[in-house]
């Protein structure tokens, strides 16, 4: 892994390892926008629906403290590779489910895979990009999940449509196996440098030290909590979006999966955008971005609440809604994972992104069931909007309050 920072930005090495994220979310992303035809096929109510994303996050959640100890220990590529290429097989997989129970099984160990990607990605940019342009390319190289998520929102239900949800998981399952290909030939590491890389992580301190040290930091703790709640969003919002839109506002299956494609859309344009602004207009004030988006993402669910499940919107602001609520609900990440890499230091990253990917899959895991059991109970979407809302704003507020108490 070549180790030398420059100051520009290097399109080519982030476009590099996007591709891993491409992959993963045009299968997670579009496996989600099939979840009508998944829940016609086995009769599955709305909650049982948001089961498959709690699966997918469960053990990722449980092991992500250990996946970034590995990736510290095997470096980025080996990380993205096996990744990308086990979430191909496991997808190719599900195509062959007989049953829901066995893709809740499947979701489980897909997940599993996945939690190494993130640590692996978020050690490459942190070794290779000067601070000055780090949630920058953070945002660029996580681009690469918000065209894969739109691919897979976009083409997958299409496919769907016209052949079964079978036939397009297994394309897109084939897909992740290309790109774990393409980075296995084109993701070249600096063998010198790797050497010298492997040599420090011997004198580094050990796994239970390093926990403590990161465990001791309040500010990473007050970052992590907070993503605790962002991650609500990221999980509840995809998992139930087609179906909110389809049983709700009475959208047909395309339209709500072209809304979720704008939604994804919105993630491409967020999250370089919002780097971007943090690096250049916020002078890097990481906590202050944090709050910003948080808050924007409270005022967006509560617009879905009181008035796109009240009223009769046009098609055209479904589409405009998707966008922006994609730009807050998945744009944050970047300079969510830029935070807590300058909070952890270059030699803790994975250990430090995976203990972020904790609280922030925590959230992921528990929102998608209990948005769905609200709507179950409630008859509609109206009341899981509000109540997501609420926590998020009360977690913001908080975390704000505390940022203003330490500040002074």
């Amino acid at each position: 892994m070549n180790t030398t920072k420059s100051t520009k930005l290097q399109y080519k090495f982030l476009f590099i390892i996007s591709t891993a994220y491409l992959a993963v979310d045009i299968n997670m992303q579009g496996f989600m926008a099939l979840m009508p035809f998944v829940r016609d096929e086995f009769s599955i109510t709305r909650a049982q629906a948001g089961l498959y994303s709690t699966a997918y996050f469960l053990l990722a959640t449980l092991i992500a403290i250990y996946s970034g100890s590995v990736v510290d220990k095997i470096g980025s590529k080996k990380g993205m590779i096996f990744g990308v290429s086990s979430v191909g097989v496991l997808l190719i997989l599900h195509s062959a489910a007989p049953h829901f129970f066995v893709l809740l099984i499947l979701a489980l160990l897909t997940g599993l895979v996945f939690s190494i990607i993130t640590p692996s990605l978020n050690k490459a940019v942190m070794y290779k990009v000067s601070a000055e342009n780090r949630a920058t390319s953070m945002g660029i190289m996580q681009m690469g999940g918000g065209v894969g998520g739109f691919l897979g929102a976009t083409f997958l239900p299409v496919l769907g449509e016209i052949y079964s949800w079978r036939i397009a998981v297994l394309f897109s399952g084939s897909l992740a196996l290309i790109v774990a290909l393409f980075l296995f030939i084109f993701y070249q590491e600096d063998n010198k440098k790797d050497e010298d890389y492997a040599l420090k992580q011997k004198e580094q301190a050990s796994f239970k030290e390093s926990i403590s040290i990161l465990l001791k930091n309040k500010n990473l703790m007050l970052v992590c909590a907070l993503g605790f709640a962002l991650g609500t969003a990221v999980g509840s919002i995809p998992a139930h979006y087609t179906l909110y839109l389809t049983q709700d506002v009475n959208m047909s299956r395309t339209v709500a999966g072209l809304s979720l494609g704008f939604f994804q859309i919105g993630g491409i344009v967020g999250r370089p955008a919002l780097g971007y602004v943090n690096d250049k207009f916020f002078n890097g004030d990481r906590s202050l971005g944090l709050t910003s988006v948080a808050f924007s993402l409270v005022f967006i669910q509560l617009f879905y609440s009181f008035y796109i499940s009240n009223f009769a919107p046009t098609t055209y602001l479904i589409y405009f809604s998707s966008f922006l609520t994609g730009v807050m609900a998945l744009g944050w990440m970047s300079l969510f994972f830029t935070t807590i890499a300058e909070l952890s230091s270059a030699e803790l990253t994975g250990i430090g992104t995976g203990v972020a990917l904790v609280f922030l899959r925590s959230g992921v895991v528990v929102s998608p069931p209990i948005f769905g059991h609200l709507a179950d109970i409630s008859g509609s979407y109206q009341l899981s909007w509000l109540v997501s809302a609420v926590v998020l704003l009360t977690f913001t507020s908080v975390f704000h309050l505390i940022l203003k108490k330490n500040n002074g």
